[in-house]
C-alpha cells in the first residue's frame, strides 16, 4: 500500500480556512459597497469585482506558495491567523471601510515534516536558500501575471462589469505584489533579493512601475 501524500492535497480544514480568509478580506475591501447594498446605494458590480480581485490577488498568491513548496518537497498548509482576522474585521468596521488591514492568514511551510505522511523527501533539494527564493517568488509572480492580464482586459473592454473587475483586479494584484516585493523581512521580496537580485528585479520592477503609475500618475 502506497501511503497517501497529504501535503499535495487540501485538507477539509485548510479549504475552510481559505474560504473564510477570502470572504473576510473580500468583505473588507468592498465594505462600503456591501453596506451600501443594504441601504440601496451600493454597487453589486463593485462587490463582485472585489471578491474576484481578492481571489486572484491574495488566495492564488498563497496557493502559489503552497504548490511550489509541495513540488519542491516541503509540507505546506494555509492557516488562518485569528488575530489577523480580528484586526481585519475591527479596523474596517471602525473606519467605516476607510482603512483595510488584510492579514487573515498565510501558508506555513515545514521542511522538517516533508518526510512524514509517506512523502518522498528526496524531492527536496539540498539548497534551502534557493528553495526559499523559488517558493517566495511564486506568490508575487502570480500577482504580476494577473496584473498584466487585468491591465490588458482593462483597456480591451468598454466601461461596465468586466471593466470594473479588471480595474479592481489590477489594483489589488499590483498593490499586494508591490508590497510583498519590498526587500524587508519577513516579506517575500527580502528572500528573493537575498538569493538573486536579477530575479527579484524582474518581478519587482514591473509591479513597482505599475503601482507608481496607477497610484500617483493616473
Amino acid at each position: 500500500m502506497v501511503p497517501k501524500t497529504v501535503s499535495s492535497h487540501f485538507s477539509p480544514g485548510e479549504v475552510l480556512s481559505i474560504i473564510v480568509a477570502w470572504l473576510v478580506l473580500s468583505a473588507s475591501i468592498t465594505y462600503k459597497n456591501l453596506v451600501g447594498l443594504v441601504i440601496g446605494t451600493g454597487s453589486l458590480d463593485v462587490v463582485i469585482a472585489g471578491f474576484v480581485a481578492t481571489a486572484t490577488g491574495f488566495i492564488l498568491h498563497e496557493i502559489g506558495h503552497k504548490f511550489v513548496a509541495v513540488r519542491r518537497g516541503y509540507l505546506a498548509h494555509f492557516r488562518l491567523w485569528i488575530w489577523g482576522l480580528v484586526l481585519t474585521i475591527s479596523i474596517v468596521t471602525l473606519s467605516g471601510g476607510g482603512l483595510v488591514f488584510g492579514a487573515p492568514g498565510a501558508v506555513y511551510i515545514s521542511p522538517s515534516a516533508a518526510s512524514f505522511y509517506g512523502f518522498d523527501s528526496t524531492r527536496r533539494s539540498s539548497d534551502t536558500e534557493e528553495d526559499n527564493m523559488i517558493i517566495s517568488a511564486a506568490g508575487p509572480s502570480i500577482n504580476l501575471a494577473f496584473a498584466i492580464g487585468f491591465l490588458v482586459l482593462l483597456f480591451s473592454v468598454p466601461a461596465g462589469f468586466f471593466n470594473t473587475v479588471a480595474f479592481f483586479g489590477l489594483l489589488l494584484n499590483v498593490g499586494l505584489g508591490s508590497f510583498n516585493m519590498l526587500p524587508v523581512p519577513p516579506l517575500d521580496g527580502s528572500k528573493i533579493f537575498r538569493e538573486s537580485i536579477p530575479i527579484a528585479l524582474a518581478i519587482a520592477l514591473p509591479l513597482w512601475a505599475m503601482f507608481i503609475t496607477f497610484k500617483f500618475i493616473i
